[in-house]
């Protein structure tokens, strides 16, 4: 019996999450270092994964804010140059 003594590359979703929760973790050392520098032994360290994730989380949620506003701007930009567009096709037809 042969065994396969090579490890196993890791999946695209195991590097994904493994990224996210290195992001996460780096998020709330960064937060409990922060708020544990102006009052000391406030935070426990048992809580910067839940920290840190909550703190990644809600940056997505205030991305997707700012992309979903710049798409509204979007919207109202494309649709004023088409309003724009015909007030000047027809500002043309009157002259002529």
């Amino acid at each position: 019996m042969i065994v396969n003594s090579q490890p196993t590359a890791q999946s695209w979703l195991d590097q994904a999450l493994t990224f996210l929760h290195t992001v996460a973790r780096w998020l709330g050392q960064a937060i409990v270092g922060a708020v544990n520098s102006i009052v000391p032994h406030l935070i426990s360290n048992d809580l910067i994964d839940p920290i840190g994730y909550l703190a990644l989380l809600t940056i997505i949620v205030v991305l997707v804010g700012v992309f979903e506003a710049l798409r509204r701007l979007a919207y109202w930009v494309v649709g004023l140059g088409w309003v724009l567009i015909v007030v000047r096709i027809v500002i043309d037809k009157l002259k002529s």
